[in-house]
Protein backbone atom coordinates (compact mmCIF):
# COMPACT_ATOMS: atom_id res chain seq x y z
CA UNK A 1 0.00 0.00 0.00
CA UNK A 2 2.72 2.42 1.07
CA UNK A 3 4.33 1.98 -2.59
CA UNK A 4 1.29 2.32 -4.22
CA UNK A 5 1.40 6.20 -2.55
CA UNK A 6 4.28 6.50 -3.29
CA UNK A 7 4.45 6.15 -6.85
CA UNK A 8 0.59 7.54 -7.42
CA UNK A 9 0.81 10.75 -5.54
CA UNK A 10 0.63 12.82 -8.71
CA UNK A 11 3.49 16.05 -8.76
CA UNK A 12 0.76 18.46 -10.34
CA UNK A 13 -1.67 18.07 -7.49
CA UNK A 14 1.81 18.35 -5.36
CA UNK A 15 2.57 21.60 -7.53
CA UNK A 16 -0.98 22.50 -6.75
CA UNK A 17 -0.52 22.56 -3.06
CA UNK A 18 2.16 24.37 -2.93
CA UNK A 19 0.72 26.71 -4.63
CA UNK A 20 -2.54 27.29 -2.87
CA UNK A 21 -4.69 26.06 -5.36
CA UNK A 22 -5.47 22.76 -4.49
CA UNK A 23 -9.21 21.36 -3.68
CA UNK A 24 -10.30 20.27 -0.48
CA UNK A 25 -10.66 16.77 -2.02
CA UNK A 26 -6.87 16.84 -2.89
CA UNK A 27 -5.46 18.19 0.37
CA UNK A 28 -7.31 15.97 2.06
CA UNK A 29 -5.30 13.19 -0.23
CA UNK A 30 -2.04 14.48 0.47
CA UNK A 31 -2.19 14.94 4.21
CA UNK A 32 -3.21 11.16 4.15
CA UNK A 33 -0.90 10.14 1.74
CA UNK A 34 1.54 12.03 4.64
CA UNK A 35 0.77 10.62 7.56
CA UNK A 36 1.41 6.90 5.91
CA UNK A 37 4.70 6.50 6.12
CA UNK A 38 7.98 8.97 6.64
CA UNK A 39 9.07 8.08 3.19
CA UNK A 40 6.08 10.23 1.47
CA UNK A 41 7.08 12.71 4.00
CA UNK A 42 10.81 13.07 2.76
CA UNK A 43 9.61 13.25 -1.07
CA UNK A 44 7.04 16.02 -0.04
CA UNK A 45 9.67 18.17 1.18
CA UNK A 46 12.25 17.38 -1.57
CA UNK A 47 8.82 18.59 -4.01
CA UNK A 48 8.62 21.27 -2.07
CA UNK A 49 12.17 22.26 -1.91
CA UNK A 50 12.11 21.79 -5.90
CA UNK A 51 9.16 24.27 -5.85
CA UNK A 52 11.01 26.90 -4.24
CA UNK A 53 13.60 26.63 -6.74
CA UNK A 54 11.43 26.52 -10.08
CA UNK A 55 9.45 30.05 -8.62
CA UNK A 56 13.16 31.66 -8.60
CA UNK A 57 13.44 30.66 -12.41
CA UNK A 58 12.97 33.31 -14.31
CA UNK A 59 11.17 34.49 -17.38
CA UNK A 60 12.54 37.99 -18.99
CA UNK A 61 10.74 40.85 -20.83
CA UNK A 62 13.05 43.43 -22.13
CA UNK A 63 13.54 46.44 -22.34
CA UNK A 64 15.85 49.04 -23.15
CA UNK A 65 16.01 50.38 -19.46
CA UNK A 66 14.73 47.70 -17.63
CA UNK A 67 14.59 44.24 -17.14
CA UNK A 68 11.69 42.27 -15.54
CA UNK A 69 11.55 38.85 -14.11
CA UNK A 70 8.63 37.31 -13.63
CA UNK A 71 8.70 34.21 -11.31
CA UNK A 72 7.01 31.33 -12.30
CA UNK A 73 6.89 27.68 -11.19
CA UNK A 74 6.11 26.11 -14.84
CA UNK A 75 10.48 26.66 -16.13
CA UNK A 76 12.64 24.49 -17.27
CA UNK A 77 14.66 22.26 -15.78
CA UNK A 78 17.88 23.54 -17.26
CA UNK A 79 16.93 27.23 -15.70
CA UNK A 80 16.09 25.18 -12.14
CA UNK A 81 19.25 23.76 -12.32
CA UNK A 82 21.06 27.39 -12.43
CA UNK A 83 18.67 28.48 -9.81
CA UNK A 84 20.01 25.16 -7.68
CA UNK A 85 23.83 26.75 -8.12
CA UNK A 86 22.78 29.94 -6.51
CA UNK A 87 21.49 27.95 -3.23
CA UNK A 88 23.89 26.01 -3.05
CA UNK A 89 26.66 29.25 -2.83
CA UNK A 90 24.43 30.39 0.00
CA UNK A 91 22.57 32.40 -1.79
CA UNK A 92 18.26 32.27 -2.79
CA UNK A 93 19.26 34.67 -5.69
CA UNK A 94 21.53 36.64 -6.86
CA UNK A 95 21.33 38.37 -10.40
CA UNK A 96 24.28 39.78 -12.24
CA UNK A 97 23.25 41.64 -15.26
CA UNK A 98 25.04 43.49 -18.04
CA UNK A 99 25.95 47.03 -16.55
CA UNK A 100 24.03 48.93 -19.55
CA UNK A 101 20.92 47.70 -17.68
CA UNK A 102 19.44 50.38 -15.32
CA UNK A 103 16.74 48.67 -13.46
CA UNK A 104 15.91 45.09 -12.66
CA UNK A 105 12.20 44.18 -11.45
CA UNK A 106 10.97 41.10 -9.30
CA UNK A 107 7.18 40.11 -8.94
CA UNK A 108 6.74 38.03 -6.69
CA UNK A 109 3.71 35.85 -6.90
CA UNK A 110 0.78 35.22 -4.47
CA UNK A 111 1.07 32.81 -1.75
CA UNK A 112 5.13 33.37 -2.23
CA UNK A 113 7.91 35.32 -0.97
CA UNK A 114 11.72 35.59 -1.84
CA UNK A 115 14.91 36.45 -0.22
CA UNK A 116 17.19 38.46 -2.55
CA UNK A 117 20.76 40.07 -1.96
CA UNK A 118 21.77 42.93 -3.59
CA UNK A 119 24.88 44.97 -4.98
CA UNK A 120 25.92 46.47 -1.81
CA UNK A 121 24.98 42.75 0.13
CA UNK A 122 21.85 44.05 1.55
CA UNK A 123 19.52 40.99 2.38
CA UNK A 124 16.21 41.45 2.42
CA UNK A 125 12.44 39.13 1.63
CA UNK A 126 9.81 40.27 -0.03
CA UNK A 127 6.29 38.89 0.49
CA UNK A 128 3.34 37.42 -1.58
CA UNK A 129 2.21 39.68 -5.03
CA UNK A 130 5.46 42.00 -4.33
CA UNK A 131 6.78 44.12 -7.07
CA UNK A 132 10.21 45.50 -6.38
CA UNK A 133 12.96 46.98 -8.65
CA UNK A 134 16.47 47.88 -8.28
CA UNK A 135 19.65 48.35 -10.26
CA UNK A 136 21.94 46.19 -11.00
CA UNK A 137 25.11 48.09 -9.15
CA UNK A 138 24.32 51.11 -7.25
CA UNK A 139 26.01 54.98 -7.27
CA UNK A 140 27.76 56.76 -5.18
CA UNK A 141 24.89 59.08 -4.21
CA UNK A 142 22.23 56.82 -3.44
CA UNK A 143 20.70 53.16 -3.04
CA UNK A 144 17.51 54.02 -4.60
CA UNK A 145 15.01 50.95 -4.91
CA UNK A 146 11.26 50.86 -5.77
CA UNK A 147 8.95 48.54 -3.43
CA UNK A 148 5.30 48.37 -4.39
CA UNK A 149 4.15 45.70 -1.83
CA UNK A 150 6.23 44.34 1.39
CA UNK A 151 9.50 43.93 2.21
CA UNK A 152 11.73 43.37 5.01
CA UNK A 153 15.25 44.91 5.20
CA UNK A 154 18.42 44.45 6.30
CA UNK A 155 20.82 47.07 4.62
CA UNK A 156 24.03 47.22 4.83
CA UNK A 157 25.95 50.08 6.77
CA UNK A 158 27.19 52.85 4.55
CA UNK A 159 27.25 56.60 6.24
CA UNK A 160 28.04 58.33 2.64
CA UNK A 161 25.90 56.54 0.57
CA UNK A 162 22.13 56.64 2.21
CA UNK A 163 20.03 53.15 0.80
CA UNK A 164 16.25 54.78 -0.27
CA UNK A 165 13.08 52.83 -0.37
CA UNK A 166 10.60 54.82 -2.87
CA UNK A 167 6.46 53.56 -2.91
CA UNK A 168 3.53 55.23 -4.42
CA UNK A 169 3.15 56.73 -0.91
CA UNK A 170 6.15 56.94 1.16
CA UNK A 171 9.91 56.90 0.88
CA UNK A 172 12.23 55.64 3.54
CA UNK A 173 16.14 56.11 4.37
CA UNK A 174 18.38 54.68 5.47
CA UNK A 175 22.31 54.53 6.01
CA UNK A 176 22.25 50.81 7.64
CA UNK A 177 19.77 48.74 9.84
CA UNK A 178 16.71 46.17 10.01
CA UNK A 179 13.65 47.55 9.21
CA UNK A 180 10.08 46.38 7.51
CA UNK A 181 7.79 48.42 4.78
CA UNK A 182 4.46 47.57 4.09
CA UNK A 183 3.71 49.46 0.99
CA UNK A 184 0.79 48.06 -1.52
CA UNK A 185 -0.69 51.13 -3.66
CA UNK A 186 -3.63 48.32 -4.35
CA UNK A 187 -5.01 49.19 -0.77
CA UNK A 188 -3.08 53.07 -0.61
CA UNK A 189 -1.32 51.42 2.63
CA UNK A 190 2.20 52.59 3.55
CA UNK A 191 4.02 51.21 7.12
CA UNK A 192 7.27 51.23 8.18
CA UNK A 193 8.33 49.18 11.44
CA UNK A 194 12.16 49.64 12.77
CA UNK A 195 13.69 46.68 14.78
CA UNK A 196 17.61 48.23 14.16
CA UNK A 197 19.18 51.05 13.51
CA UNK A 198 16.90 54.69 12.38
CA UNK A 199 14.97 55.44 9.63
CA UNK A 200 13.75 58.81 8.50
CA UNK A 201 10.21 58.90 6.52
CA UNK A 202 9.77 61.19 3.74
CA UNK A 203 6.53 62.44 1.64
CA UNK A 204 7.19 64.86 -1.51
CA UNK A 205 10.85 64.71 -0.75
CA UNK A 206 10.24 66.43 2.58
CA UNK A 207 11.08 64.94 6.27
CA UNK A 208 7.50 63.89 7.94
CA UNK A 209 9.28 61.51 10.78
CA UNK A 210 11.88 59.72 12.30
CA UNK A 211 11.35 55.94 13.80
CA UNK A 212 13.48 54.69 16.85
CA UNK A 213 13.88 50.95 17.56
CA UNK A 214 10.92 49.18 18.30
CA UNK A 215 8.42 52.08 17.05
CA UNK A 216 6.38 51.88 13.63
CA UNK A 217 5.21 54.36 11.25
CA UNK A 218 1.54 54.17 9.46
CA UNK A 219 -0.73 56.07 6.95
CA UNK A 220 -4.28 56.99 8.44
CA UNK A 221 -6.32 59.33 6.61
CA UNK A 222 -3.57 61.11 5.12
CA UNK A 223 -1.59 61.31 8.70
CA UNK A 224 1.63 59.45 9.83
CA UNK A 225 0.62 58.16 13.22
CA UNK A 226 3.73 57.09 14.80
CA UNK A 227 3.58 54.02 18.07
CA UNK A 228 5.66 51.50 19.70
CA UNK A 229 5.27 48.08 17.26
CA UNK A 230 2.36 46.60 19.16
CA UNK A 231 2.53 43.03 17.12
CA UNK A 232 5.70 41.10 16.05
CA UNK A 233 3.94 37.99 14.97
CA UNK A 234 3.21 39.94 10.91
CA UNK A 235 6.36 39.96 10.70
CA UNK A 236 6.40 35.96 10.74
CA UNK A 237 5.68 36.31 7.07
CA UNK A 238 9.68 35.97 6.45
CA UNK A 239 9.02 32.08 7.98
CA UNK A 240 6.16 31.80 5.47
CA UNK A 241 3.65 32.38 8.22
CA UNK A 242 0.27 34.67 7.96
CA UNK A 243 -0.20 35.61 11.94
CA UNK A 244 -2.97 37.20 13.08
CA UNK A 245 -3.14 38.31 17.01
CA UNK A 246 -6.34 39.21 18.64
CA UNK A 247 -7.94 40.41 14.72
CA UNK A 248 -11.00 40.51 13.59
CA UNK A 249 -12.41 38.47 10.60
CA UNK A 250 -12.69 41.68 8.07
CA UNK A 251 -8.48 42.19 8.97
CA UNK A 252 -7.88 38.46 8.37
CA UNK A 253 -9.60 38.68 5.09
CA UNK A 254 -7.69 41.72 4.22
CA UNK A 255 -4.63 40.15 4.43
CA UNK A 256 -5.42 36.99 2.81
CA UNK A 257 -6.65 39.50 -0.13
CA UNK A 258 -3.32 40.88 0.14
CA UNK A 259 -1.14 37.58 0.25
CA UNK A 260 -3.04 35.56 -2.23
CA UNK A 261 -3.94 38.13 -4.57
CA UNK A 262 -8.06 36.98 -4.18
CA UNK A 263 -10.75 39.14 -4.27
CA UNK A 264 -13.13 38.09 -0.81
CA UNK A 265 -16.51 39.62 -1.09
CA UNK A 266 -18.25 39.88 2.54
CA UNK A 267 -21.80 39.25 1.26
CA UNK A 268 -23.70 39.13 4.79
CA UNK A 269 -24.47 41.75 7.14
CA UNK A 270 -24.09 39.41 10.68
CA UNK A 271 -20.14 39.02 10.20
CA UNK A 272 -19.00 37.63 13.92
CA UNK A 273 -17.11 40.45 15.10
CA UNK A 274 -14.68 38.48 18.04
CA UNK A 275 -11.36 38.34 17.83
CA UNK A 276 -8.97 35.60 16.11
CA UNK A 277 -5.54 34.26 17.04
CA UNK A 278 -3.42 31.73 14.98
CA UNK A 279 -1.04 30.99 12.04
CA UNK A 280 -1.18 29.29 8.84
CA UNK A 281 1.41 28.89 6.42
CA UNK A 282 1.04 30.59 2.48
CA UNK A 283 1.56 27.44 1.15
CA UNK A 284 -1.32 25.70 2.53
CA UNK A 285 -3.15 28.43 0.35
CA UNK A 286 -6.37 30.40 0.81
CA UNK A 287 -9.17 27.80 1.39
CA UNK A 288 -7.02 26.06 3.65
CA UNK A 289 -6.73 29.11 6.18
CA UNK A 290 -10.80 29.88 5.64
CA UNK A 291 -11.44 26.53 6.44
CA UNK A 292 -9.32 26.58 9.46
CA UNK A 293 -10.73 29.50 10.83
CA UNK A 294 -14.31 28.07 10.22
CA UNK A 295 -13.37 26.03 13.18
CA UNK A 296 -13.44 29.07 15.22
CA UNK A 297 -15.56 31.54 13.51
CA UNK A 298 -18.85 30.89 12.60
CA UNK A 299 -19.12 31.75 8.49
CA UNK A 300 -19.62 30.56 5.53
CA UNK A 301 -17.77 30.72 1.83
CA UNK A 302 -17.86 29.65 -1.40
CA UNK A 303 -15.16 30.36 -4.46
CA UNK A 304 -16.68 31.25 -8.22
CA UNK A 305 -14.93 28.54 -10.27
CA UNK A 306 -14.73 30.86 -13.23
CA UNK A 307 -13.55 34.10 -11.52
CA UNK A 308 -11.69 32.91 -8.56
CA UNK A 309 -13.69 35.67 -6.47
CA UNK A 310 -14.52 34.43 -2.63
CA UNK A 311 -17.95 35.30 -0.93
CA UNK A 312 -18.36 34.86 2.53
CA UNK A 313 -21.75 34.49 3.72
Amino acid sequence: MEGLYYIYMDKEILQKFFAGNATFEEEKRIREWLNLSATNHERFMQERKAYDLLLLALAVQQTRYQTKWYISPWISGTVAAVTILLIISGLFWMIRQDTTLQYNTIIVPPGQRINLILSDNTNLWLNANTTFSYPTRFNRKSRTVFLNGEAYFDVSPNENVPFIVKSELGEVQVTGTSFNVDAYSATQRFETSLFEGGVDIYHNEKKIASLKPNETARLENNQLVVEAIADREKFLWRDGLIAFNHKRLEEILYSLEKYFDVEIEIATTALPQHTYSGKFRQSDGVDYALRVLQKSIHFGFERDDETGKIYIN
